[in-house]
C-alpha cells in the first residue's frame, strides 16, 4: 500500500498536467501513488495524458464536469481505499522540486496540515504563496509573500491560519475526523471552507519553505468566471449556519453593487466580464443556486 495519495484534476490543460507528472516522476521518496482525475474535459487531454503516465498512476476520467470539489473528492476517497496515510491535494498547473515530497512528510508536525513554499513558475524566485491569513468573518485570504522576490524573510516555518488547496499534505486521520470537500462550492474557496473547519477541529496549518513547487498560477480558470464562483461561494460561507434573515441582509450590498457595475458595463456596450461574474454571484445566492454556474 502506498504511503501518499497525490491527487491531481485536470481540466482541459493536459500541457500543465504531463510537466507536473514528470515533476512528480522525479522525486526523492518513491512511496506514492498519482491519482489523476480528468474532469471531463471538453478537449483531447484524455487520449493526450495516456502515454505520459508514470507507472504509479492511477488514471480516473469521469463522465460528467463535477467541479474541482468533488473531483479532489474522488481522489481522496480512492487515496483512503487504497491505504494511503496521507493526501496532497496538488494543482495540475504545478511543478515540484526533486527534495519536495520527502521534505514536506519529514517536517511536518504530527497530526497537522502542512504546505510547501510556492512559486511562480515564471518568474521562478517570486512568490505566490508563503502561507496565508484568513478573516472569518469576511471569508477574505490573504497571500502573504504575493509577488515579493524569495529570501530569507520566506524561510521561516510557521503556522498560518490558511493553506491554498493549489498544495496541502492532509493526514489521513485528519481528514477522517473533518470530512471532504464541500461539493455545494464546485470549484474555488472550497480552501477557505476547510481551513474554517480544521481551525474549528483544533487541526494547527503549517508553512513549510524548505519544501518548494512551482505554480503557473490561474490556468484552472479566470476572469468572469472566477469572480462568480469567489463572489457567490463567500457569501455562502459567510453566511453559513445564520439564518435566513441574515443572509438576504448580507446579499443586498454585493447584489446592487455588482448590478450597478454591470449595467453600466451594458450601457458602454462591453462584453460580459467580471462586472457580470460578480452580480450573477450574488444573485444565485440570493435565488439558492449552488452548484457549477449553469
Amino acid at each position: 500500500m502506498p504511503n501518499v495519495g497525490i491527487v491531481i484534476s485536470n481540466y482541459n490543460g493536459w500541457q500543465d498536467t504531463v510537466q507536473c507528472l514528470e515533476s512528480l516522476d522525479k522525486q526523492t521518496y518513491r512511496d506514492f501513488e498519482i491519482i489523476l482525475l480528468d474532469d471531463a474535459s471538453t478537449n483531447d487531454s484524455v487520449e493526450q495524458l495516456r502515454p505520459h503516465l508514470p507507472a504509479n498512476t492511477v488514471f480516473l476520467p469521469q463522465q460528467a464536469n463535477i467541479g474541482f470539489a468533488a473531483a479532489n473528492n474522488v481522489g481522496i476517497r480512492r487515496a483512503l481505499a487504497d491505504g494511503c496515510n496521507w493526501v496532497l491535494l496538488l494543482n495540475n498547473d504545478t511543478v515540484a522540486a526533486p527534495d519536495f515530497l520527502e521534505t514536506l512528510l519529514l517536517e511536518t508536525p504530527e497530526g497537522t496540515v502542512s504546505c510547501p513554499k510556492m512559486l511562480f513558475l515564471d518568474p521562478p524566485d517570486e512568490i505566490w504563496f508563503a502561507g496565508g491569513e484568513l478573516d472569518r468573518a469576511t471569508g477574505r485570504v490573504k497571500h502573504l509573500g504575493g509577488h515579493e522576490k524569495d529570501g530569507p524573510a520566506f524561510a521561516e516555518k510557521k503556522q498560518v491560519s490558511f493553506i491554498t488547496f493549489c498544495c496541502v499534505l492532509l493526514p489521513r486521520d485528519v481528514i477522517e475526523r473533518v470530512g471532504f470537500l464541500d461539493e455545494t462550492l464546485f470549484m474555488y474557496c472550497e480552501d477557505v471552507d476547510y481551513c474554517i473547519r480544521l481551525a474549528d477541529a483544533g487541526v494547527p496549518l503549517w508553512f513549510l519553505p524548505d519544501a518548494k513547487i512551482w505554480h503557473k498560477a490561474g490556468g484552472s480558470a479566470g476572469g468572469m468566471l472566477s469572480v462568480y464562483y469567489i463572489t457567490r461561494n463567500t457569501l455562502y460561507l459567510t453566511c453559513k449556519g445564520k439564518s435566513h434573515l441574515y443572509s438576504r441582509a448580507k446579499t443586498v450590498g454585493p447584489l446592487v453593487t455588482g448590478a450597478a457595475r454591470y449595467a453600466l458595463t451594458k450601457l458602454l456596450g462591453r462584453k460580459k466580464g467580471r462586472s457580470y461574474g460578480a452580480f450573477r454571484g450574488a444573485l444565485d445566492f440570493w435565488r439558492g443556486k449552488m452548484g457549477r454556474m449553469a
